[in-house]
């Protein structure tokens, strides 16, 4: 059977378009490799909303580093039942080391302030050294943090955004590419979405969103990664009981497989790689 010149041309062409995808995903792949991510947020569990790109550049091989600044010891939750204090601290140390375990990234950088003290202004000061130091000593390519409306309005979220930035505009230089807010997209909120706990219920309401057009980063993830995320996220037990995980990233899957980031100055081309 003979098959038209046309319809041999068209195929010819789709082939040709699928091996250069290809082709360009494995570049993107070994350009990530023996790059450096730092991700500095307030709390020990934080770093849930962008759990599936940490495993999605961990099995690319970029260097992972995850900064805690606070240690968490006036989370309190009914289910959990852990006063605050050293106690609930020492387990949201060892969630946030069982987060990282998971992920297959390097151990949490606690800085150990206490939880809520951000605002005081000696904390403020001696932050924004530390901030700096770990710029010098791990010489990031991309700094991830909160934006300024801190996920949900969170005082320690702002204040962390906050001298993060001071910090990146300050001292970015040619290996310090990129400091991104991570943000979740106006258009993506969903009121009528079914969630079956208060907790999660609260987050979604207050959330501060982004308009989509300013989050030029949308950074693609693929089942596993969201799989390896979700496990991870389920370290968190002091927080959050296994429904409050299924609500959370319920929430997430209104991006589309898509993790979404504004550039902290801006910058309006589109990107699908931090690193770029």
């Amino acid at each position: 059977m003979k098959i038209p010149l046309l319809i041999l041309s068209v195929i010819l062409v789709l082939f040709s378009c699928k091996e250069q995808n290809g082709t360009k995903q494995e570049s993107g792949l070994a350009s990530n490799k023996d790059k450096s991510l730092l991700v500095i947020f307030a709390h020990p569990d934080d770093e849930i909303v962008i759990s599936p790109i940490l495993s999605k550049y961990a099995n690319e091989g970029v260097n992972i580093h995850s900064v805690i600044v606070t240690d968490g010891s006036k989370g309190v939750t009914p289910h959990a039942n852990i006063p605050a204090g050293d106690a609930l601290a020492k387990v949201r140390s060892e969630e946030a080391l069982c987060v990282t375990k998971t992920l297959g990234i390097d151990p949490p950088i606690f800085l150990d302030y206490i939880d809520g003290d951000l605002a005081l202004k000696e904390n403020i000061y001696t932050l924004d050294d530390k901030i700096d130091s770990l710029f010098t000593k791990y010489q990031p390519d991309v700094v991830i943090t909160f934006g300024p409306g801190g996920q949900y309005g969170h005082p320690d979220h702002r204040i962390v955004s906050n001298i993060v930035t001071e910090v990146f505009q300050r001292e970015a230089s040619e290996s310090l590419q990129q400091l991104l807010y991570y943000g979740f997209p106006n258009e993506a909120v969903d009121k009528g979405l079914h969630l079956k706990t208060d907790l999660v219920k609260w987050m979604n309401d207050n959330l501060k969103t982004t308009q989509k057009r300013f989050l030029t980063y949308r950074i693609p993830f693929d089942a596993q990664n969201l799989k390896l995320g979700q496990e991870a996220s389920r370290c968190h037990k002091s927080q959050y009981t296994p429904e409050d995980i299924e609500d959370l990233f319920a929430i997430m899957g209104q991006t589309d497989g898509l993790i979404y980031f504004r550039p902290w100055n801006g910058a309006s081309a589109i990107k699908d790689n931090i690193f770029d």
